[in-house]
């Protein structure tokens, strides 16, 4: 198997030149007035042992270097951080750490913060020494509000780790094309927190997992954020979206969680899934940071730790009234198109692109769209970080994906494209043609085939199973999918009405249904949605838990369950017995099938398709009264290849005598799975058809035409 060796070009953060036998230290911030670096010999608890001012050079760069026998780094890590001067907190040469001394204001109307009392942790550290939850629950020490800005917070700030890295040897796959991937998302303690190993929940613990994802036919992985985050912010953060460094590993998923390590346990990972045909994707999240915001709406009373501290005006969208604009909904918004944040996303891709990670999943990535700079919401396929990354990572020497029926080299880029808030911020199909969207009419229509038929026509079927056309222009780039980490499960969709009452957040809003608890029904829906899922053209997306019928028992926002409720039960999908078990068998057995259907990887698979009445008759296009018809109960396609592939859908209450397509001389249909009929579990020829087929209510079936002698 070829391999690649692991590299940090990162051009700012701490760096060891060998040369110099220094650590070097970069920083940016376009309107600092002066940096102090300050050199820890231990993350909590001390005062900082060595304090150097910082040189401004050109590109709003601020440098210095440490000679190594002085932090003595190959040997221990070295924590760090940055006191920060700026307009609204001048520099005197008599500052003293804790005074207000050349204190003007907590913010101006240009966005400043600075606040030299508090430690800033650098954007670009590889990992940070702690979480500020973990030595201050309430966050005071990290805040201005009233007096707290005096406080220094020196002692407990979250520290930048530095420890040289030796490059690795990481395996590499062959390039194939992306719409080849099926996409399997999972966070990573779930994916392997109830097995019986001692690395559970960790990095090392997925990376021994990685034969079983394979076996499920996942061919890539799609992680929840892995960044550093704090896990107690605001109560219990489970998913991790609120990122405080997008260079760093989350702590908490590492088995060896020694200082200057998570590094090394990532590769490794990233290596095993490698060796096993699953490429890694990274879900990252530069809509926002996990900085926060300000504490009660108070424009006096801000979270401090990094980004604000450095740059407040030229990393965050800021009011002049020292408010954050928070399109996000999470406190902040990042300014996706500064010079400091256009620069940190491309520089973080390329860090973790050269750790061995094949994708990205952008986190509300209609921020990514934006071409202002300041609070007025701009969308722009041409002129914004969106639109200029296949460009800046070109540069960089980094290939992105683009056509995604060819066998390319090149990093893919996923996008959820949309916001929380603000205008316009649903932007599906307005991404710049290299990005493959979330396509969430996909996501809703799939599921009204089964609770909400009679909201569709054929002509809104047709147009997902050809992958969303009326979206993306007849681009294959659609991320086709019926459940995410956000809402149900696929289980709980079909179960639940509306979120239970646990729910923290979360909404009723979602497309669900319990079916009357009749089993069956939901067992049959089930199948038919995966079914409508797996064939059509875009490319796959499931939860890994989905497919083995993870319930949350109607938790449709679980991001604050560090608990059974979001860990995988794999020993019930292992019950040969039990409907877990069937589903998970039937899910990979469709997996199967679909990859052996060559033509759907193709630019000729729309044209391979024909639609049918359930006489077998053609359906003709001009033929309106059909199309925009929701109360027609059937629904044909005929996928024409070598192989002729028939797909049956009855919407309606009752039985459906249907009539199949003519066949083609000396061959004759078989079925090969009906979703109502649960001892089919496989996707093999079974039954011959002669001419018409009795097609239960609510039922989907597939047929193969093969030839006979």
């Amino acid at each position: 198997m070829k391999t690649f060796t692991t590299v940090d070009t990162t051009p700012y953060g701490a760096k060891y030149n060998k040369e110099t036998k220094c650590v070097e230290f970069k920083l940016y911030s376009k309107h600092a007035h002066h940096i102090k670096l300050c050199i820890f010999d231990e993350p909590i608890g001390k005062e900082p042992v060595l304090v150097l001012d910082m040189t401004k050079c050109d590109n709003n760069i601020w440098s210095t270097s440490v000679k190594d026998y002085v932090l003595n780094c190959q040997k221990k890590p070295v924590f760090y951080g940055y006191r920060v001067f700026g307009a609204n907190w001048e520099y005197k040469e008599d500052y003293e750490a804790g005074s207000e001394i050349g204190f003007i204001s907590k913010f101006d109307e240009e966005g400043n913060r600075f606040c030299p009392n508090k430690i800033a942790y650098d954007p670009y550290a590889k990992e940070l020494s702690h979480t500020p939850s973990e030595v201050n629950p309430g966050n005071t020490m990290f805040r201005s509000g009233g007096n707290l800005y005096l406080t220094d917070n020196a002692k407990w700030a979250v520290k930048s780790v530095f420890s040289p890295k030796c490059n690795k040897e990481i395996a590499s796959i062959d390039p194939r094309p992306f719409n080849c991937e099926i996409i399997g998302e999972v966070h990573i303690k779930d994916l392997t927190q109830n097995l019986n190993m001692v690395e559970k929940g960790t990095y090392k613990g997925a990376a021994k997992f990685a034969k079983s994802i394979k076996e499920l036919g996942i061919t890539m992985i799609e992680f929840l954020p892995l960044n550093e985050f704090d896990s107690r912010q605001n109560g219990v953060n489970h998913w991790g979206y609120m990122p405080l460094g997008y260079f760093s590993l989350a702590r908490k998923y590492a088995f060896d969680k020694t200082q200057g390590n998570l590094l090394d346990e990532f590769r490794l990972m990233t290596d095993e899934f490698h060796k096993n045909g699953i490429k890694v994707c990274l879900d990252m999240v530069y809509n926002h940071t996990g900085e926060g915001g300000l504490i009660n709406h108070n424009a006096d009373d801000a979270n401090l730790l990094s980004y604000a501290l450095i740059d407040n005006a030229e990393y965050y969208k800021v009011y002049k009234n020292g408010y954050y604009r928070s399109n996000s909904g999470c406190g902040n918004d990042f300014s996706a198109n500064s010079e400091a944040v256009l620069n940190l996303i491309i520089d973080s891709l390329i860090f973790w692109i050269n750790q061995g990670v094949d994708a990205f999943r952008f986190d509300l990535a209609a921020a990514l769209l934006e071409n202002s700079c300041d609070c007025e919401e701009i969308y722009d396929s041409i002129d914004s970080a969106a639109a200029k990354l296949k460009e800046k990572l070109k540069e960089k020497g980094i290939d992105v994906a683009d056509d995604f029926e060819q066998a390319q080299e090149g990093v893919i880029l996923i996008a959820e494209p949309w916001t929380c808030g603000g205008k316009e911020c649903y932007q599906l199909g307005n991404f710049p043609d290299f990005w493959a969207e979330w396509n969430d009419i996909a996501r809703d229509t799939i599921r009204k085939i089964t609770l909400r038929p009679n909201e569709l026509t054929p002509n809104m079927l047709r147009d997902v199973f050809e992958g969303t056309p009326s979206r993306f222009k007849g681009i294959n780039k659609s991320i086709n999918y019926i459940a995410s980490h956000d809402g149900f499960t696929l289980f709980d969709l079909n179960t639940f009405k509306q979120k239970s009452a646990s729910t923290q957040g979360g909404s009723n809003w979602e497309i669900s249904g319990d079916y009357n608890n009749n089993p069956y029904l939901r067992e049959n829906a089930i199948r038919k949605q995966l079914m409508f899922l797996f064939l059509s053209r875009g490319i796959p997306m499931i939860q890994i838990g989905d497919i083995i019928m993870h319930s949350k028992n109607g938790n449709n926002n679980s991001y604050n369950k560090d608990d059974i409720t979001n860990y995988l039960n794999w020993d019930r999908a292992a019950n040969k017995e039990g409907f877990e078990n069937r589903i998970t068998e039937f899910t990979r057995n469709l997996i199967k099938f679909r990859k052996s259907i060559d033509i759907i990887k193709t630019k000729d698979f729309k044209k391979s398709l024909t639609y049918h009445y359930d006489n077998g008759q053609v359906a003709e296009f001009n033929n309106s009264g059909y199309w925009n018809n929701p109360c027609d109960l059937f629904f044909g396609i005929m996928i024409n290849s070598n192989n002729r592939i028939y797909i049956a859908s009855n919407k309606g209450d009752s039985e459906l005598n249907i009539f199949l397509p003519e066949n083609k001389p000396k061959s004759s249909w078989h079925v090969i799975n009906d979703s109502s009929i649960f001892k089919f579990i496989d996707f093999e020829e079974k039954d011959w058809i002669e001419k018409n087929y009795i097609l239960n209510p609510h039922a989907m079936a597939i047929f193969t035409e093969s030839e006979y002698e």
